[in-house]
């Protein structure tokens, strides 16, 4: 069986005091692909990842600028941000979107920043990988707005009719440790049904450790509690579903 954490953060400190450690756990697993993110922290996230993934076969990454730091969106930024996205270790953009949970950035700069990123992965055809919090009609809006259809929307916990809309704009739908928890049983019901060929699961580690890790520090080798919670939900054998969204994720990601 092969699995792939679709979505992680391996640049922050608690994964790389132990990253060796993290790498053989993940082994362990089955954890055979990490798709880590640029998009943390400003510009040195996005660096962190691109070494990551310069260093380990097993590693792609990401490129972007969070939701959280879009004030930091500038024109001098985004070109560093456009330089990189050409490298063959970036197999998508973002994450970008928005949030509206917290007000860590204008709403007028996540939008602008979310219609750069989303230009951008359409130009190079490469996925955008989305961040929505409580902003499922202005993501859709923006979506429609530029065009864009086939990237990810990560960490999903919005509605069905958003997810509806997703599908019918041919983007990829990927759970977190969230689909595992006590409260989240309209999430596990949206989960349920989503389309084989659309489904992902991810940690996005360091945060949301799936049950029975919650509240400690996540990692890629902990994504196979995440899809073995998916896969009883689905009502499928584990291995069926581990080779369904290894195919997805190598579609999505062109990773072949």
């Amino acid at each position: 069986m092969r699995l792939i954490d679709t979505h992680a953060h391996l640049n922050f400190d608690d994964l790389q005091s132990d990253f060796d450690g993290v790498m053989q756990r993940a082994r362990e697993a089955d954890v055979e692909r990490i798709v880590t993110i640029g998009a943390s922290s400003g510009l040195d996230s996005n660096r962190a990842a691109l070494r990551i993934a310069g260093e380990h076969d097993a590693i792609r990454c990401s490129v972007g600028i969070h939701p959280h730091c879009a004030d930091d969106a500038t024109d001098q930024n985004l070109s560093k941000i456009r330089e990189w996205a050409d490298d063959p270790r970036v197999v998508a953009i973002g994450e970008s979107g928005l949030d509206y949970f917290y007000d860590n950035a204008t709403v007028a700069n996540q939008k602008e920043s979310f219609r750069w990123h989303l230009r951008l992965a359409d130009e190079l055809s490469k996925p955008i990988v989305i961040h929505s919090r409580d902003a499922d009609e202005d993501t859709i809006d923006l979506l429609e707005e530029t065009g864009v259809t086939g990237g990810i929307l990560h960490c999903f916990t919005g509605g069905r009719p958003m997810a509806e809309r997703l599908f019918e704009l041919d983007f990829y739908i990927s759970f977190s440790g969230i689909v595992t928890f006590s409260g989240s049983d309209a999430l596990r019901s949206i989960a349920r049904d989503v389309p084989a060929d659309r489904i992902l699961f991810e940690t996005d580690a360091p945060f949301l450790a799936p049950e029975p890790h919650r509240g400690e520090t996540n990692e890629p080798a902990l994504v196979r509690h995440t899809a073995s919670r998916l896969a009883d939900i689905r009502d499928v054998p584990l291995e069926t579903l581990a080779d369904q969204v290894w195919e997805n994720a190598r579609r999505v990601f062109d990773w072949q």
